[in-house]
Order: structure tokens, then sequence, then C-alpha cells
């Protein structure tokens, strides 16, 4: 997977530039197209459509080739705390959507910890929505990137419903993330006025992923953007600590546990792809 073979565009709604980061087209006319990589734990969330492809899901791997024999296939991506590997092989054509962290549940139902009980699965919850399938019709028969965004957002939107107790959560989200305070579990808890297990509760309903987990993946992601896109810090020891990860032996430890690599390793291994958006770790032929 090449960079010039991904396009990438930002929402333009109002509505829906609160809850998505960014949307990326892959389309490849290549029979002989083979991809392997791994994709790593983010905050965010990745739902996929594709056309004409047939999938094989297990816990840590998705597998992808084409297949004309199948219509559509939606893939909704749960959240995961090692890397995920990736295989894609033959023509594709999809479209990924980045939902912010809670971003994804205005626009399902029900909430994402119901139904992403894996790291990825097939997503049925608009099947029976006769303008989904108009949707997906119309998105198809057209190539420009730019016509099939106008139909995705119109679609998007036809599906905004903004669950009341979701907004609960988005200060504690920026508790979590707040990595200068480390606030404890109990005094996020306790600043929304709900007690540990309606916390806990409400968490996995909404991020399908405990607090304790959000935090260690959105530190990841803060040393990983530290270390990539912000030129002050470069050495290792300095990353770790601008993150907060409390000593150098407890930062190898959890890059290993999320990515399979030491920080050093890790940092010599990736690509950036999609405006520099889409981190990933190739897997040599």
């Amino acid at each position: 997977m090449e960079a010039e073979q991904i396009q990438v565009f930002y929402p333009e709604a109002p509505a829906l530039k609160r809850h998505i980061e960014y949307y990326y087209f892959l389309k490849t006319e290549d029979d002989g197209f083979c991809s392997n990589y791994y994709a790593f734990p983010h905050i965010n969330q990745s739902f996929n459509i594709h056309r004409n492809i047939s999938c094989e899901i297990d816990q840590l791997s998705v597998r992808i080739q084409h297949d004309p024999a199948n219509d559509y296939c939606c893939i909704l991506q749960g959240k995961y705390s090692n890397p995920l590997q990736v295989a894609l092989q033959g023509k594709l054509d999809k479209v990924t959507i980045i939902f912010k962290p809670l971003g994804i549940n205005h626009f399902i139902k029900p909430a994402l910890g119901d139904i992403a009980k894996q790291s990825s699965q097939i997503f049925t919850a608009w099947d029976g929505d006769a303008y989904y399938h108009r949707f997906l019709k119309a998105f198809y028969q057209t190539d420009d990137f730019r016509s099939r965004l106008l139909l995705l957002e119109n679609f998007l939107l036809t599906q905004y419903n903004p669950p009341e107790k979701a907004a609960m959560l988005e200060p504690a989200l920026e508790m979590l993330s707040d990595f200068d305070q480390e606030y404890t579990i109990g005094e996020i808890s306790d600043s929304l006025s709900l007690n540990a297990r309606t916390f806990n509760r409400l968490f996995h309903q909404f991020l399908a992923v405990s607090p304790v987990t959000y935090r260690k993946i959105a530190r990841f992601r803060h040393s990983l953007k530290n270390k990539l896109f912000r030129q002050q810090f470069q050495n290792l020891t300095q990353i770790g600590y601008q993150s907060n990860f409390y000593d150098q032996s407890y930062f190898n430890k959890v890059y290993r546990k999320i990515t399979g690599d030491n920080p050093s390793q890790f940092f010599n291994s990736i690509a950036k792809l999609a405006d520099d958006q889409l981190i990933l770790k190739f897997i040599k032929k």
C-alpha cells in the first residue's frame, strides 16, 4: 500500500466535524495488489466500507481479498491493546471513517460496546435501512472521491442521533488524557458524580474498553505524537517523560505490549501515510 493509493478527506458538515477525524479512500485496480501490515491501538475508531471482498477475522488479524461474488461489507474495528495484523489482497475499493473516541455512538444503535466485542467484526446494524442500500449503490456508481464524500456525509447525517449518556464521558476523556495531572479513576468518576461501577459500565458501553486501558492507549498515542511531530522531543527519554511514563523500564514494557517492539525498534520500523495520520508497520514479503 503506497501513499499515492490513499486519498484523505476531512469532514465538511459541522455536525460531523465534532465526531469524525478524517476519511480515507483506498482503491486498487491490480489483481496482484498485496499489502500486509500491523496497525496499532488507537483511541479513535475505525469503520470500513468495502465493495466486492471476502474477509477472515481472527482476534488480532483481518484478511481481506477481492471477491466479486460479494456485494458490500462493513467492518467495524473495536478496541485492541496489541498490534492488529491486516492483510489486503487483490482489487479493493473502500472508504474508512476514522471516528473520534465517542464519535461513532452518534451514528449507530446499539452503542459501540454492545456490538464491538472483538478487535474487528462485520457491521450489520444499518442493513435494514433502505436508504443505506441506496447510498451504497450511488456511492459506488461514481469514481469521483469528492462526490463520494458528499454522498457519505449526507448518509451519515441521516443516521445522526446523539446519545445523551455518551456526552457525560467527554470530560472523563480529557482527564484521562491529561498526563500532567494524572487524575485517578476515582477522582474522574467523582467529578462526574458517578460511582466507580456506573462509570466503568458507561465507559465500556460507549468506548468498548475500560478507563485504565483507554489511558494506556492514550498515553501511547501521546508519546507517538511527541516523537513524530514535535521536533523538540526527539530523545526517547524525553518522550517517555513528557507522556508521564514513570521510568524507562515501564516505557519499554508498554511499547512492547502495544507494538511488539521496544520504542527504538518501533520508531525505526514504521511508515506514515494519509497525511501522516496512519502509522503502520509493513510486513516484508
